[in-house]
């Protein structure tokens, strides 16, 4: 071959490439239907890999994803999978023509795949126990009242109300202004009740009454022994615990001028440092202040 040439290798070449390779192989159609596979991923199968062509993805490997990547077209990468006890990391590609599905190739990578198993197994239990807390966390943390519960027959209390269920619909900060005794904390209440978050905890911070040198921790948490008097164990902020749910900022008329500051990265970044730490915690909550 000249140089400049462009190489021309027959198929047979790229079938000994990939026969040879220490991953497995596979590609189906747009169906699920096996298009191709290796003798590397035939063999950990203990399959014949010419028979297995023209068959279905879900009658060779058990809990297969290749037939649902062709009908969503998103990439997974690095999934867990496990076949017969054994664990190992897949990539699953759709490719695409003109914006279309037309096959999808799965790589099967058996190195590190016990650890890297026995890792993911880990983190789905660690998830499945945030879940749990975050429940346990919403049923100590919860709005009591509705909008059913608020009553008024005026017109002004009318708009008030219609203004405060449209509100309720989004995610958008809310200040809710009104002389003490108008039911201001009710509404907080029924606007998180009548919202998508719902679910999760609504937790509520007088800023006139908790100590000036004990809010900020009370805000953002802190690290063991990040204080004389400090918890051993560190404590979690009000940020955090309204995570994935409400935060209710009452009297914030009241907060310390020096707190401002402070507060703004969370509240435009939704990302808080504990007292003690220089770690970021990303935290999704929505706020609502009287």
């Amino acid at each position: 071959m000249k140089k400049g040439d462009k190489p021309r290798y027959p198929d047979k070449f790229f079938k000994a490439l990939f026969d040879n390779m220490q991953i497995g192989v596979i590609v189906a159609d747009s169906a699920g239907f096996i298009t191709y596979i290796n003798q590397t991923y035939a063999r950990f199968l203990d399959i014949d890999a010419q028979r297995a062509l023209g068959q279905h993805a879900t009658e060779l490997v058990s809990n297969t994803r290749l037939h649902i990547v062709a009908k969503t077209g998103r990439a997974e990468i690095n999934y867990p999978h496990k076949h017969k006890g054994t664990g190992y990391l897949v990539h699953r590609v759709p490719i695409k023509e003109n914006g279309v599905v037309v096959a999808v190739l799965g790589l099967v990578l058996f190195d590190s795949a016990t650890t890297a198993i026995q890792l993911a197994e880990k983190l789905s239990y660690l998830e499945e126990k945030l879940k749990q807390y975050q429940k346990t966390l919403s049923t100590i943390h919860q709005a009591i009242y509705s909008f059913d519960q608020i009553a008024g027959s005026s017109a002004s209390f009318a708009g008030a109300k219609k203004e405060a269920a449209q509100a309720a619909t989004t995610s958008l900060p809310v200040l809710i202004t009104g002389e003490s005794g108008t039911g201001k904390e009710l509404f907080a209440h029924a606007i998180h009740q009548a919202s998508a978050r719902s679910a999760y905890p609504f937790v509520k911070v007088n800023c006139a009454a908790i100590p000036k040198d004990l809010l900020e921790s009370e805000l953002f948490g802190y690290e063991k022994g990040a204080f004389t008097g400090a918890d051993p164990k560190g404590k979690i902020g009000k940020f955090e615990i309204a995570h994935m749910g409400t935060i209710f900022l009452d009297e914030i008329g009241d907060m310390p001028l020096e707190m401002q500051p402070k507060l703004l990265r969370i509240l435009e970044m939704k990302e808080v440092e504990r007292l003690g730490s220089n770690k970021t915690i990303h935290t999704d909550f929505r706020v609502i202040a009287a």
